[in-house]
């Protein structure tokens, strides 16, 4: 890193014109004169050396030395963000997907800023058992409205204000939730046309927003209560395994 410059023009030493008589100064004196201007410079350089230094070697806004790149904010502070997303799909193990969605094949969609992947069997109109895991990335970079990180806040705001106004599923619950990430939520929903019941949480940490949702068939009103408890514990359990694989 270099040193910094000074924002504005600084006068340098001058030495205007001597009249004629200074033909007569003695050779002593013009040595004399000579070494207070190289003193005068020396002194000066030594100043915006000082000045240039005092960051303590502090990173610029908007720059990392490694690991997760940077995101400067309105403050000058620099806050660490995710540059790439791993593959949805990679982010879950096979023992999970075992258990959470039994015989479900993955089907997979993204590019550099969503990763996407979905394990599920049968359909809820075709009798037995039927489940569906659902795993959703977004990763926000820096643009024109703040930073990435001002971005992605941005995005978990309207998940959250479009649950609370959502009119095709019933919400059982619905609640923020600490330990995970950044922000977090809990919903636990029931579909008014199909006996299905959802666990969903969606969590931003840094610039990346993830939702998890896991469905079911219903066990009913009176066993509602159990599993909303269970579906929700699954979602969890994916959700941290989502964000250990953040790099």
């Amino acid at each position: 890193m270099g040193l910094s410059r000074s924002s504005g023009d600084f006068d340098r030493i001058y030495s205007p014109p001597e009249p004629p008589e200074t033909a007569r100064r003695s050779r002593r004196r013009t040595v004399v004169a000579a070494g207070v201007a190289v003193a005068a410079v020396a002194s000066l350089a030594f100043l915006l050396f000082r000045t240039g230094d005092d960051s303590g070697g502090a990173t610029v806004p908007g720059t990392s030395s490694g690991g997760p790149g940077a995101s400067g904010t309105s403050g000058g502070a620099v806050e660490p963000v995710y540059r790439s997303l791993p593959p949805a799909c990679r982010s879950v193990s096979p023992e999970t997907v075992r258990r959470v969605a039994p015989g479900g094949r993955p089907e997979m969609s993204g590019n550099d800023t969503l990763s996407y992947c979905a394990y599920g069997s049968r359909t809820p109109t075709a009798g037995g058992e039927y489940r569906w895991l659902e795993i959703d990335a977004r990763l926000y970079p820096s643009g024109t409205g703040g930073t990435a990180i001002d971005s992605a806040r941005r995005h978990f705001g309207i998940k959250w204000t479009l649950a609370g106004k959502v009119t095709e599923e019933r919400t059982v619950t619905l609640e923020r939730r600490s330990g995970l990430g950044d922000q977090a939520f809990h919903w636990f929903k029931t579909d008014r046309r199909l006996p299905l019941v959802t666990g969903q949480i969606a969590v931003r940490s840094r610039n990346v927003v993830i939702t998890v949702s896991y469905s079911e068939r219903t066990a009913g009103e009176k066993g509602l209560a159990a599993q909303r408890e269970r579906c929700l514990d699954e979602v969890a359990a994916v959700t941290r395994e989502v964000l250990r694989h953040l790099r």
